[in-house]
């Protein structure tokens, strides 16, 4: 969240920034807390590492990860009006697989203290912090976004409310300081007759029934498997914005099994219209076979070339699975049969045309790179969004804040606000976009994009 947030009494919380984040007075002790974990976070046979920088890595790879998670949670809870009603909420796959990893956490960092041993409790804090911002939090974005109130909606808020909740408890050793403030305002400030303190609470205890083993090794899968495709992209030189026709998956057929049950989740990571799941390497490359001449040469001597040449003419796939396989194949020339066999000649695959591969541990991602004109003028309204939210970040506008928009655009820019008007509007909280010079009051703003010059006006609707 950016801009101003404030808890039940009226106290701001905080502000934020891209990524850098300023504590409000209540968490002045932030300093105490980083140092606190900079010490559980080193083995006690090893030297510390002290100093400001490493002071600052420290609270940025973890202090900050979870206090963004928690701004972003008061953010749309306090826009919402969103309390802890105590009922049973349908939780989707996504919740059930964070609450089954909160779950584990707590028997893990239990068991670890259990054998004062502080570093691996860190190690386990920070891995499912940074599960729950980089794949809950992102992946689940859109239901917080969303402007009515539903079941999904309250699913997601209950399952962020228990994760943060159970967080700060497990957290007390550690941040005492961090973990009274978030409590304070997560809980006593909408229940205040629970304990005073964070410090009084009982510790959690783990919900066996809540831990579901298969649902946390699928999506570890799709984690996996979101990664190689984003690798894939990067790779191709296409960013995440840009929409593509598909990807497809190369694996063992049961890891296939588990991606089928998360399917619509990779394809939403990916930002493709479809995932295909295959156990067929040839979907994904093609096969070349090159003769060694060093000793196909001297072997068959002037028949050598002809032979390349056949070669070369015949079905590299058809070829390259005999020779995969420890099969000779027969090849007439000039009134001869000759038997190539494995060990004289070379198998290459490379990408099938149009693909980028990335690939790890027996499992192949290959994106499909060909960009068709509509596909291009989705992945330019993403970014015609993109440059809208940042302005409205600059301009200082509340993150609720329903805004007037209009726009002086080339031809191609403005093709794009025709075709894709309503998704920019939603996505800006725009209650209408006009085709025309912005009005003195407005907050203006001009970018390049595609080689044309894109002017955006905003004003906030009061």
């Amino acid at each position: 969240g950016h801009g101003q947030v404030l808890d039940e009494h009226g106290r701001e919380m905080h502000k934020s920034s891209g990524n850098v984040i300023w504590f409000d007075d209540a968490a002045e002790n932030m300093g105490a807390d980083v140092m606190r974990w900079m010490y559980c976070r080193s083995k006690p046979e090893n030297e510390l590492l002290f100093g400001y920088t490493r002071a600052e890595m420290v609270k940025r790879q973890f202090l900050i990860l979870l206090w963004n998670v928690y701004s972003f949670f008061v953010t749309y809870a306090n826009l919402d009006k969103w309390k802890p009603t105590g009922s049973k909420a349908q939780f989707s796959p996504l919740d059930r697989w964070i609450l089954s990893k909160l779950q584990v956490l707590i028997g893990d960092v239990t068991r670890h203290l259990e054998n004062y041993d502080a570093f691996s409790a860190t190690v386990c804090f920070e891995q499912f912090v940074d599960e729950l911002s980089t794949w809950y939090v992102r992946r689940s974005r859109r239901r917080f976004w969303k402007s009515e109130a539903d079941e999904d909606k309250n699913a997601g808020y209950t399952t962020l409310y228990t994760c943060l909740t159970t967080l700060v408890k497990l957290l007390t050793p550690f941040v005492p300081f961090i973990a009274e403030e978030m409590y304070q305002n997560l809980v006593r400030s909408i229940n205040p007759d629970a304990p005073q303190s964070v410090h009084h609470n009982h510790w959690p205890v783990v919900d066996e029934s809540l831990i579901d083993e298969e649902l946390m090794a699928d999506m570890d899968l799709a984690i996996k498997v979101s990664g190689l495709g984003r690798s894939a992209r990067s790779g191709a030189g296409i960013k995440l914005r840009q929409p593509l026709r598909g990807a497809k998956v190369l694996a063992e057929e049961t890891v296939l099994e588990r991606l089928g049950r998360l399917k619509g989740l990779i394809e939403d990571e990916l930002n493709v219209k479809r995932l295909d799941l295959t156990t067929k390497r040839e979907e994904l490359m093609d096969y070349e076979v090159h003769l060694l001449p060093q000793k196909l040469g001297k072997k068959h001597g002037p028949l050598f070339p002809k032979l390349r040449d056949l070669v070369v003419g015949m079905d590299a796939k058809v070829l390259a699975s005999a020779f995969q396989k420890g099969q000779g194949v027969n090849i007439g020339v000039e009134n001869r049969v000759i038997t190539l066999l494995p060990e004289e000649v070379e198998v290459r695959t490379k990408p099938k045309r149009g693909y980028t591969l990335a690939e790890d541990q027996g499992i192949l991602v290959g994106v499909d790179t060909a960009i068709t004109e509509e596909l291009k003028k989705e992945g330019l309204a993403r970014d015609i969004v993109r440059r809208i939210q940042n302005q409205r970040k600059d301009a200082g506008f509340n993150i609720a804040d329903q805004i007037e928009t209009y726009y002086v655009a080339g031809p191609r820019l403005s093709e794009v606000f025709e075709a894709y008007g309503e998704y920019i509007a939603a996505e800006t909280l725009s209650t209408r976009l006009y085709k025309a010079e912005p009005p003195k009051e407005a907050y203006v703003k001009k970018f390049k994009l595609e080689g044309e010059t894109l002017m955006i006006g905003a004003i906030p609707v009061r």
